[in-house]
């Protein structure tokens, strides 16, 4: 599956598309299906498809070719190539297109035909936009049309509420300790923010903690000292539940977000080609969610009063990308499938998906064997070496399967954290040979019987290397004979 996210001046396409891709994981998780998935995108926020784990490839934007000095016809003839090639060279079984049909600027024309399935998430775009011929002439190629905030998927956001952290975690991680706000004029990418951010950022930080969003984009001088918390590139949602109130652009997807966590919002609205950023932000207003400011001498009287949290929450009660993952795939994946899938992944299921991890899932065959492990972990204090021992394990036993490899660890865990010393119980662990006959429940057993008489894995292992001695004695034998 390849995502298609070329971005303006923001983030917005970027984040929508890993919203979906997340869901799209978690579904081929909980079906047992590999989904590859690659993310082609122009946005200079392109280490957050990193950070969420996908695979993602990048050519130049619009804002790094015109201050590289590159005419814009030269930019359209590599830009058709490089997105020809990589699709070409991916072979996907679906494109999915972010809000413009062609591309940005009709480099995904010619294409279209090398996907056999094609999804387009149609943000809603300014009427006179979406009437032009060639935004419309392009939907007809693509077999599904998600359109976000519709009543069948809802608002596509990166994080659900279920997902940000507690509030007094949430206010560590970001360093503050008076009122906080979070200051965002979008990606940077705005002519005008170079000189809007650093001001506005000056007014408030004597009466608040200001916590600075400045994109990606952002070119201009970077505030620092008491009262501003600046983050180099952009603030994580799940960190939103630390902050008292925002100011921010009206982009599609910072305001849904802010919206979502209940964060009530001064907005600053921006003028966009294809976004009706104010009417997003009155209708906010109107709700009284949030505050409208004509300008940024306006925004820190209207943060006394900026609105309430449960209204900003009552606009977007739900997170849809679940949903439109569902309807990405359809027809990719049986019905019957995604029905189950829909079931499946309810708020306990995800959160053990999402802290497990595909790895671990596979190791021990599944989410009910991974919360096993995990409570186990959690019930001996063990933190990374944990999955390293398991991954350990099964590399020794290759033969051994996943209902056996947990078994094992289930006997073996216990009696390692006795030692409090889990890197002597890698190091131990490492000194096995790899066993193709021993099965692994006898060696746990085995194990756990000649550790009881030890008081120090560093002398455990001693002994066990003395006689083991690189492959000279089998390692049944040498338990047996370390053993009682």
């Amino acid at each position: 599956m390849v995502s298609y996210a070329i971005n303006g001046r923001g983030m917005g396409h970027l984040t929508r598309q890993l919203a979906i891709l997340r869901w799209v994981r978690r579904i081929g998780l909980a079906l047992d299906h590999k989904i590859e998935c690659w993310v082609l995108t122009s946005s200079e926020a392109d280490t957050l498809a990193r950070r969420e784990g996908f695979c993602s490839l990048k050519m130049p934007s619009k804002a790094m070719l015109r201050d590289a000095g590159m005419e814009p016809s030269r930019y359209l003839r590599i830009a058709r190539t490089w997105v020809l090639n990589a699709i070409a060279g991916l072979q996907p079984d679906l494109l999915m297109v972010d809000t413009f049909p062609g591309g940005s600027f009709g480099e995904l024309t010619a294409t279209l035909e090398l996907a056999p399935r094609r999804v387009l998430v149609a943000r809603r775009v300014r009427p006179e936009f979406a009437r032009e011929h060639s935004y419309k002439a392009l939907l007809p190629l693509y077999q599904r049309i998600i359109v976000p905030d519709a009543s069948d998927v809802g608002t596509i956001l990166l994080r659900g509420r279920e997902e940000v952290l507690p509030r007094e975690e949430a206010r560590r991680r970001l360093g503050v300790s008076r009122r906080a706000v979070y200051v965002s004029l979008g990606g940077g990418g705005d002519a005008n923010a170079d000189s809007l951010l650093p001001p506005l950022v000056n007014s408030l930080r004597e009466s608040w903690d200001v916590v600075v969003g400045a994109g990606p984009l952002y070119e201009g001088p970077e505030i620092r000292g008491p009262g501003v918390v600046w983050m180099d590139r952009y603030v994580p949602v799940e960190l939103f539940s630390g902050l008292d109130a925002a100011v921010s652009a009206g982009g599609y997807n910072s305001f849904h977000e802010l919206m979502h966590l209940g964060v009530p919002t001064v907005f600053l609205p921006q003028a966009r080609i294809a976004d009706d950023q104010r009417h997003r932000v009155e209708q906010a207003e109107a709700a009284g969610a949030g505050r409208v400011a004509q300008n940024i001498e306006e925004v820190a009287a209207l943060l006394e009063e900026p609105g309430s949290g449960d209204a900003a929450r009552a606009m977007v009660p739900h997170n849809g990308a679940k949903q439109a993952a569902l309807a990405a795939l359809k027809g990719l994946l049986p019905d019957e499938e995604l029905s189950r899938a829909d079931r499946l992944l309810d708020e306990h299921f995800v959160r053990i998906l999402d802290r497990a991890g595909p790895e671990l899932l596979r190791l021990v065959g599944g989410a009910v064997p991974a919360e096993r492990f995990m409570d186990l972990c959690d019930e001996l204090s063990v933190k990374d070496e944990g999955i390293s021992l398991l991954k350990s394990l099964g590399r020794k036993f290759p033969a051994a399967t996943p209902g056996q490899l947990l078994d094992a660890a289930e006997l073996l865990f216990p009696v390692w954290g006795r030692f409090d010393d889990w890197m002597g119980a890698v190091s131990l662990l490492r000194a096995v040979p790899t066993q193709r006959s021993y099965a692994i429940g006898t060696f746990a057993r085995d194990m756990v019987t000649w550790l009881k008489r030890h008081e120090d894995l560093f002398d455990a292992l001693r002994d066990f290397t003395r006689l083991e001695g690189h492959g000279r004695q089998p390692v049944a034998a040498v338990l047996r004979t370390l053993g009682p």
